[in-house]
């Protein structure tokens, strides 16, 4: 027997609005509304989340970790420091 989970259209709408309206890991304003974050529509969509008692999908990226000088993998950012 499978098991049905509804509210499925809500999740997604929520989830887009959470990719759409991260907190930038940079300036800690959200990328869309450029508002101090989080701003009301992330907070509206993760209470959706809240309330399912399901986690977010994460994506890669959202919070623009580039604006802090964060390079994509690797530790290289490590041994220079350790040099410094």
């Amino acid at each position: 027997m499978a098991t049905t989970y509804h509210g499925g259209q809500q999740l997604d709408r929520a989830q887009a609005m959470l990719d759409r309206h991260a907190v930038s890991s940079g300036d800690g304003l959200c990328v869309e509304c450029r508002v101090l974050g989080p701003c009301r529509v992330n907070e509206e969509a993760a209470k959706v989340f809240l309330l399912s008692a399901r986690l977010p999908r994460r994506r890669p990226g959202a919070t623009r970790p580039e604006l802090m000088g964060a390079g994509r993998g690797g530790f290289g950012w490590l041994s220079a420091r350790a040099a410094g």
